[in-house]
């Protein structure tokens, strides 16, 4: 990772802690396992390749308060556009930022409207399982400076990532998922913790999810750490 794009993601962290932005976000994709290390007793170290960061805003609900994340966006120096109607945040070549929602019940995938944030976000069904298994992390920026971030467990970061791969586009994807997959796979087998945990995640999938699960693995020689 740039030095330059490692200040971008911790200038906007500092710019979400401060509109009281940032309690209400959990860091997802492969951005969450920059922050994994603190929680292994390894030498695990994220490959980090990517300048998406996703964050999936846990309650569209909350706050009652309107939090203007564009102007503050802006004024770091990010660029606001809209995709297909979804709001995106664009900061030079370092960093675009998305927000992710979950859809529940009968919903359906699609645009979504975070009214608090003024902004619209896509509704993905695949990252419900994450808001189960939220967990905060005391961390220090590059910056200095102190923050409390939601971060997916790495069991659930796991089970997520082999559930979405047989629909990951594109084809080059699915191979970076498998290997980061089997890189946590090789530090969480060291932790008695990080396998109890693995084992509670697992017993929450649904038949079908548990279907994708065997058949991912077994096609990728994929050995997770069960009881």
């Amino acid at each position: 990772m740039r030095k330059e794009q490692e200040a971008a993601f911790w200038l906007t962290i500092k710019a979400f802690k401060e509109i009281g932005l940032l309690q209400h976000v959990m860091i997802i994709g492969s951005w969450a396992e920059y922050l994994f290390p603190s929680l292994f007793e390894t030498d695990f170290m994220p490959n980090l390749k990517t300048r998406d960061v996703d964050f999936f805003y846990r309650n569209i609900n909350i706050p009652k308060e309107k939090i203007n994340v564009i102007q503050k966006l802006k004024d770091i120096g990010y660029v606001y556009d809209e995709v297909d109607g979804i709001s995106r945040f664009y900061k030079e070549d370092l960093l675009e930022l998305e927000f992710l929602t979950r859809v529940l019940g009968a919903g359906t995938e699609g645009r979504m409207d975070i009214k608090p944030l003024g902004i619209t976000s896509e509704g993905l069904r695949v990252i419900n399982i994450l808001s189960n298994f939220a967990r905060e992390v005391d961390v220090t920026g590059s910056n200095g400076e102190e923050y409390t971030i939601t971060i997916p467990e790495p069991a659930v970061y796991v089970i997520q990532k082999i559930l979405t791969n047989p629909i990951r586009e594109p084809q080059e994807k699915k191979a970076k998922d498998i290997a980061a997959v089997k890189e946590l796979l090789y530090h969480k087998e060291k932790s008695t913790e990080h396998k109890i945990k693995l084992n509670e995640v697992y017993k929450t999938l649904s038949a079908k999810q548990f279907k994708t699960v065997k058949q991912v693995c077994e096609e990728n020689q994929i050995v997770l750490p069960l009881n």
